[in-house]
């Protein structure tokens, strides 16, 4: 392996997780990692056949590459699918099933249209999904609703689907819960460094808890909003003034759902004395 300049790690926590391009790996010889490739065959090359306890899991980010070189690798290794359009990057899941044999598989879906069919095939699949973005269209968070009753309602679906997952276990338990943290947008816990191992400018404030505070202070609607302590502004990035409506009634939908489910558990510890 080529020598690489380490990146300069001070200024962050030692527990921040790095997401990195694979070929940065050598330069965070001290750091937790998460690599990001568009080659699988290349990422198996440079790590060799043990996987380093540091390396997280490995997230492709093209799903028409080659993935036959982690089906027989790695086992035990989590693999994140980047699904960048839906729309018309779905079919391509069907190929991916292979890797769930030796490995817990995430896919990782855009908020763009076409998402709530995909999060339906990605659950019959075998996967567990993480929904990535932030100010979707209102056509989109009708999908968003759509994929939320499926996964509250639908018996069969076995596998998370963040954030509604950890969310709904938050309101069930009445334990704190962070948007930010839940999908690894929040920088203090997972860092995304760029090509040149510089922060990437696009993934979030560089302090949530000063991007949250600052729009309460401005009378942002967030300052009355009920579900700003979940939320934490992650639907005001990166228009301030974006109309959050329809993300409510997500919240919403999952409070009753958690208050149903608390008070049905209730009951059927009452039924065996």
């Amino acid at each position: 392996m080529s020598h690489q300049t380490p990146i300069p790690s001070g200024d962050h926590p030692e527990q921040t997780v790095f997401s990195i391009p694979a070929t940065l790996f050598q330069a965070c010889p001290d750091r937790r990692v998460i690599l990001r490739t568009a080659d699988p065959a290349a990422a198996r090359t440079l790590l060799g056949p043990a996987v380093p306890s540091r390396v997280l899991f490995l997230q492709v980010t093209d799903l028409t590459a080659d993935l036959g070189p982690l089906v027989h690798w790695g086992e035990g290794l989590a693999i994140d699918l980047l699904m960048a359009d839906p729309a018309t990057q779905l079919p391509l899941l069907y190929r991916c099933t292979g890797l769930l044999d030796r490995h817990p598989v995430r896919v990782t879906i855009a908020l763009l249209p076409g998402v709530a069919r995909a999060v339906k095939l990605a659950v019959s699949l075998g996967f567990a999904v993480r929904l990535a973005g932030h100010q979707a269209s209102p056509a989109v968070v009708a999908e968003l609703q759509e994929a939320l009753a499926g996964y509250l309602y639908n018996p069969t679906v076995a596998q998370p689907v963040e954030p509604f997952h950890g969310l709904l276990l938050a309101f069930l338990h009445d334990t704190p819960v962070d948007l930010w943290a839940l999908l690894e947008r929040d920088q203090a816990e997972v860092l995304i460094l760029d090509d040149q191992g510089q922060v990437a400018p696009d993934q979030g404030p560089a302090c949530v808890t000063a991007w949250r505070a600052g729009l309460v202070a401005a009378g942002a609607e967030c300052r009355d909003c009920p579900w700003l302590a979940p939320c934490g502004a992650y639907f005001k990035w990166p228009r301030s003034d974006a109309d959050c409506t329809g993300v409510k009634s997500l919240f919403a939908e999952l409070h009753a759902a958690a208050a149903e489910l608390r008070a049905g558990l209730a009951a059927f510890a009452a039924s065996r004395g």
